[in-house]
């Protein structure tokens, strides 16, 4: 992207550098505004304290990262943080810079920055759109794991006395090795959001039938939105499960055209005995062993698969379903709550 379109997307992204939006853009933030139709109180507060410091003002020379899956409501809370930080009259609004790695275009079509955009606008945010300001910056990259390259671009932020908060779904062992081998030491910190699971959902309403709740667990998971929708709506609705899909699947299969995602979580779920099996999954999918260990590693890697267990989450076990129900049924209750780790 150039810089004069890195400057539109960051313009409309980051509202609170315009004085008559600093304290009413939470009003109509997309994310905000969504989680105030389909909240569950508990999974706010959780994700509220687990970022607690980071809310209470810049901390300059420091890089956090939040780590879960996608849906489970890390951009959200990274939003939280920045209400809390640009409505304090002691920060210069314009020093928190948001960078959305995954946003929409001007007729609404998905897009994504690539490696060279992150670091143009870390490196130089005044040159790609950010207002100049006095001290370091807060620079929030939502999805930042879906840069090539991304932990150079971070670890230079840091040392030029920026914060850098970003989310992410994927988390590669060899990328933070490498974000911490390049920053200085205890500058990184990792910080993890996770579904919730069937003992948090009893322990969160210890009145309500453990059945039921057992029940309505195994058909929407511990994704807050999925748990919160099947409260209000009687089910997890169309317009989640794609989202949660279409991410999923830029993490796992990264354009590449034999990589179905209905098919691997169909076929994982099929396959799944004691352990997940590389060799069957093959047979199944019709792909090499090796092309599957390279799919079953980046499920792990974007925090959907155990490969002791198999899929995390109850909802993941019925995405093929609701994606494609013509070409996969749902599976059983049973099936669901032996395997989800």
């Amino acid at each position: 992207m150039r810089n004069n379109e890195l400057a539109q997307v960051l313009r409309a992204t980051n509202p609170w550098w315009s004085r008559r939006r600093r304290a009413s853009w939470v009003l109509d933030d997309p994310e905000l505004t969504t989680r105030d139709a389909h909240e569950w109180p508990l999974a706010t507060a959780t994700a509220r304290a687990v970022l607690a410091d980071l809310a209470a003002g810049p901390r300059p020379g420091t890089v956090t990262l939040v780590v879960g899956p996608r849906g489970v409501g890390k951009t959200t809370a990274v939003k939280d943080v920045v209400a809390h930080l640009v409505a304090d009259p002691a920060v210069d609004p314009r020093r928190v810079v948001l960078v959305p790695v995954e946003h929409l275009d001007e007729d609404d079509r998905p897009r994504r920055m690539g490696g060279v955009d992150v670091a143009a606008v870390l490196r130089l945010p005044t040159r790609t759109g950010a207002p100049a300001c006095d001290g370091a910056r807060v620079l929030v990259v939502d999805e930042v794991g879906t840069v090539p390259r991304w932990p150079a671009a971070v670890a230079e932020a840091c040392r030029r006395g920026h914060q850098v908060l970003a989310t992410t779904s994927v988390l590669d062992p060899a990328d933070l090795a490498a974000l911490r081998a390049a920053t200085p030491c205890g500058a990184v910190q990792v910080l993890h959001l996770r579904p919730a699971t069937f003992a948090e959902l009893v322990t969160a309403d210890p009145a309500a039938d453990a059945a039921g709740v057992r029940a309505a667990f195994l058909r929407h998971g511990g994704l807050p939105r999925a748990i919160a929708e099947h409260r209000d709506l009687g089910d997890v609705g169309p317009a989640f499960v794609e989202r949660v899909a279409a991410g999923l699947h830029h993490d796992v299969c990264r354009g590449e055209e034999r990589c179905p995602l209905d098919r691997l979580l169909a076929a994982v779920c099929a396959t799944t005995d004691r352990f997940v099996e590389p060799a069957a999954l093959a047979t199944t999918l019709g792909l090499t062993t090796c092309e599957v260990g390279v799919l079953l590693e980046r499920l792990e890697h974007a925090h959907a698969l155990d490969p002791r267990r198999g899929l995390v989450d109850p909802l993941l076990h019925r995405l093929p379903s609701l994606l494609a129900p013509d070409r996969h049924t749902a599976p059983s209750d049973a099936h669901i709550a032996a395997f989800s780790s």
